[in-house]
Parts: structure tokens; C-alpha cells; sequence
């Protein structure tokens, strides 16, 4: 990956793992609460019931990169858009909410109202590669936490009510203003 990038290692194998991706689980909820309750002779068959409802744990990561400037987080940025066969890159500082989910528009030959995708439900089932992260604004940035954690858009407008897919994995990158240097002392033998 970015064989153009010199060091990184770190950062180059979470990109990997972001890009392969993990297993989705389906565990049983409140496995541990039950086996203590049942090692204590606690449990009933309703708590039993209540427990064999399954919880879903995705195998999917979201990554952003904070660095400072010139640091090639762009450049990798660019090297996972065009390795990834669904991949879409927007820059944050011209994303808006509408630009990132979907918008509705008139269809010219039909004049009725469709929905037009954005960036996150083009990349479904890809990744979604948003530039200058620290640059977009608050209420646009809110956008992104139900993609992100419930892998879904959801859309009201001008009548259309809907859920869409966006199992889209979210890599971005923002500028850290701080920056902080670890000091290492090295007692000199005298």
C-alpha cells in the first residue's frame, strides 16, 4: 500500500485491516451475565428467553488520520480511493449533509421527486475517503454518525421517507493543531 510513502508502518497496516475488513458476529446478549446467574442457580426460563435475542457486532473500522502537515495523509488518502473498487473521494471543506448522504431532486422526464445519492451511499459495500475532515462543518459532521454506526442514511425529505444503505467504511483525515513531542532521557555515563 503507497509504496511511494516512506515509513508509516503503523498506519499502513490499519489501513489494511480497514480494507479487508473483519467477520460480522451474531452473539447471544448478556452471555457472561447469564452464565454467572446460571453457576449461581439464578436463572428462569424468561430470563433465558430475554437472552436468546442476538446482538450484532460489525467486523468494519473507521479510521481518521490526525497528523501534522505534509505527512502524506492525503497521498494516502488518494492511494486507498484508487485501490478500493467502490471507493469515493470528497474533499470536507466542500461536503455538505445533502452532498455526503442524497439529495432530492425533479426528475426532468417524469417531474416527479427522486432521490439523488451522495458520497456515503455510493460507496456502499466500499470506502468513502473524506478529505480535510477538520474543515467540514459541526452539523455536517453529525451526518456521518449514523453512517458510521448504524451503517445506514436515513432520508426525510420533500415527502420521501427512507433508509438507505451505507455500509460505507470512513476514512479521513484532519489536520491536528496540536502537536505534541515525547522526550526521551538518556542518562550519559560519566
Amino acid at each position: 500500500l503507497a509504496p511511494s510513502i516512506w515509513e508509516l508502518d503503523d498506519v499502513k497496516k490499519g489501513v489494511l485491516c480497514m480494507l479487508f475488513g473483519g467477520n460480522n458476529r451474531r452473539v447471544k446478549k448478556g452471555t457472561s451475565d447469564r452464565n454467572d446467574r446460571r453457576k449461581e442457580g439464578h436463572e428462569s426460563d424468561e430470563e433465558d428467553e430475554e437472552a436468546q435475542q442476538k446482538l450484532h457486532k460489525r467486523g468494519d473500522i473507521n479510521i481518521l488520520l490526525c497528523g501534522d502537515p505534509g505527512t502524506s495523509k492525503s497521498q494516502l488518502l488518494g492511494y486507498v480511493h484508487k485501490l478500493s473498487p467502490r471507493g469515493v473521494y470528497t474533499s470536507g471543506k466542500g461536503s455538505s449533509a445533502v452532498g455526503l448522504t442524497a439529495s432530492v431532486v425533479r426528475d426532468p422526464e417524469t417531474r416527479d421527486l427522486v432521490l439523488e445519492s451522495g458520497a456515503l451511499v455510493l460507496s456502499d459495500l466500499g470506502i468513502c475517503c473524506i478529505d480535510e475532515f477538520d474543515k467540514m462543518s459541526d452539523t455536517t459532521r453529525a451526518i456521518l454518525h449514523e453512517a458510521m454506526e448504524q451503517q445506514t442514511v436515513s432520508i426525510a425529505k420533500a415527502g420521501i421517507i427512507a433508509t438507505l444503505n451505507g455500509k460505507s467504511l470512513s476514512l479521513s483525515y484532519q489536520f491536528d493543531f496540536v502537536t505534541l513531542f515525547v522526550v526521551r532521557l538518556i542518562p550519559l555515563n560519566r
